[in-house]
């Protein structure tokens, strides 16, 4: 084995510690914003979007995206509003940003076709964007069930 090879390992063992502690630290904090706590599918949505898990604790497998435990908040950050990272920056998820009739507004400034509930749906489990074309590698093909999606989406409506 090269030192290449073991500096490359070193780095990604590294990477994946930082961002796996950046992870943590959002699931032990993760906030329940009002509108959470009386509605039980907001209430669903928040602890998949900032856990990845369902209501019965376990993990929602996905595809492709980070070779990493994910949630939505370790990319889109804890509001949806993107985040930038050293690999990528991730794009404003906020309903209002997504759904916008002028176009969702992306990192680089360019707007794009507005999603709505079924390209949304189609973005999270098929990594399709609102134009029909794959989003960027990061993006994880989500399994989950409707009933998930449907409290995902209702927790997205809520970020302001």
């Amino acid at each position: 084995m090269g030192i290449a090879t073991v500096i490359a390992g070193i780095i990604g063992v590294l990477l994946v510690l930082a961002l796996f502690a950046g992870q943590v630290g959002i699931i032990q904090a993760y906030p329940v914003p009002p509108e959470a706590a009386q509605d039980p599918a907001v209430a669903n949505g928040a602890r998949i979007y900032f856990t990845g898990t369902d209501t019965s604790g376990r993990v929602i497998p996905y595809q492709g995206g980070m070779p990493m435990p994910m949630t939505c908040a370790n990319c889109h950050g804890p509001a949806g509003r993107g985040r930038q990272t050293m690999m990528f920056v991730s794009p404003n998820i906020t309903y209002a940003n997504l759904t916008n009739p002028e176009g969702m507004l992306e990192p680089d400034g360019q707007r794009m076709p507005p999603y709505n509930d079924t390209t949304l749906r189609r973005a999270i489990t098929q990594g399709i964007d609102s134009m029909g074309e794959p989003l960027d590698w990061p993006m994880p093909r989500w399994q989950m069930s409707g009933t998930n999606l449907d409290d995902l989406i209702a927790f997205l409506k809520i970020l302001k």
